[in-house]
């Protein structure tokens, strides 16, 4: 078992990560002094495939309380929100509790925001279930809901106590869902070093297997790569920006998609685009764009991009949280491990660069 910290402005907190290490939370429960009464946030297919592993791992308790979570991205609603909120007043949760949110990156951000404004704030520990929360979301602080057709417009800073990442739950993973996650993996590979980009390019074919070894192996690396991040710039004000490269453009579309495309999907689609963009505007040659473009070109992904108007999209990145004084701002490449911060970009190369991504997943 890996343990690595993060440390952020009034607390420093582990995440563990291994193969087959959760029955290593309760023990991990008691050393940190946790709050003995419990209320878990499970996504229902999670539910459906470990139940019984997670009630043995977790154990009895003075009060606990199992509550399911309908998949999807439509969950991460004010709706959603108040039934949790609901949950927690008619069983007489009271700030002694511990909320776990076990699950994806919906339940993470939807089951942390829940913890950050209920009481004030609810002690939490995050156990990821897909690989896109493993190596991304459940690390770092940020929860949300979607509001109004945007993504992650409302949420909070809120740092969980523990995170613990059993890879092992990556064995009932829907293949994609496990590609889903690939997006986030990838945007690591572009953003720290050609030693994760060559080592996810060169094991690609091993790594959409679930070859144990090199799975695991990807999960601890990224995830150190985001909790050092995450303790240098704990509110996003400078260096943790760089962990947005393909967001932009992603929750753009995800977001004109009525969140009908998964986001690690719409991960892949943004980088792509984001790299022609890079390529548009002067700052990545032309031979390593097309260098570049050979790992995301792997996946063999058939784009929906046609079906949605690129209006949309753009409309949504307008209101981007990265933007400042009305002009979007973008997260671009310069080479590997060499990222641009805050780079604005005309909406005719914004197109181009939409356009070029569309016919590249054609």
């Amino acid at each position: 078992m890996k343990k690595i910290n993060v440390e952020v402005s009034d607390s420093t907190y582990p995440v563990f990560a291994g193969r087959g290490i959760l029955n290593h939370l309760k023990p991990q429960i008691k050393k940190y002094g946790r709050f003995k009464n419990y209320f878990i946030v499970v996504d229902r297919n999670v539910a459906r495939h470990h139940i019984k592993n997670i009630k043995r791992a977790i154990g009895r308790h003075k009060k606990i309380l199992y509550y399911e979570l309908k998949p999807g991205e439509n969950s991460k609603s004010q709706e959603q929100l108040k039934k949790i909120y609901n949950a927690l007043i008619k069983n007489n949760f009271g700030r002694d509790t511990l909320l776990i949110a076990i699950g994806g990156g919906v339940t993470g951000d939807l089951a942390g925001y829940s913890a950050a404004t209920y009481m004030r704030g609810l002690q939490l520990i995050h156990i990821p279930t897909t690989l896109l929360s493993a190596v991304d979301s459940s690390i770092g602080g940020k929860t949300s809901i979607n509001f109004n057709g945007y993504k992650n417009i409302i949420g909070a800073f809120y740092h969980p106590d523990m995170v613990l990442i059993d890879s092992e739950f990556l064995r009932t993973l829907p293949r994609k869902e496990y590609i889903a996650g690939m997006g986030e993996v990838i945007k690591y590979a572009y953003i720290s070093s050609p030693d994760l980009y060559n080592l996810v390019n060169e094991n690609f074919t091993d790594i959409l297997k679930k070859e144990e070894k090199i799975t695991d192996e990807i999960i601890i690396r990224c995830a150190a790569i985001k909790a050092g991040v995450v303790s240098n710039d704990e509110k996003e004000y400078g260096l943790r920006k760089i962990l947005n490269f393909g967001h932009t453009y992603a929750h753009g579309i995800e977001s004109a998609s009525g969140f009908k495309m998964r986001h690690g999907h719409c991960v892949i689609y943004g980088i792509v685009a984001e790299l022609f963009l890079s390529n548009k505007i002067g700052v990545l040659s032309r031979k390593k764009l097309i260098k570049y473009l050979e790992l995301p070109g792997k996946f063999g992904l058939k784009s929906n991009l046609e079906r949605i108007d690129f209006e949309d999209v753009y409309q949504v990145m307008l209101a981007d949280k990265k933007n400042r004084n009305g002009k979007i701002n973008f997260v671009l490449l310069s080479d590997l491990g060499k990222i641009l911060l805050d780079i604005e970009a005309g909406k005719r190369d914004i197109l181009y660069a939409y356009e070029r991504a569309r016919k590249f997943f054609e």
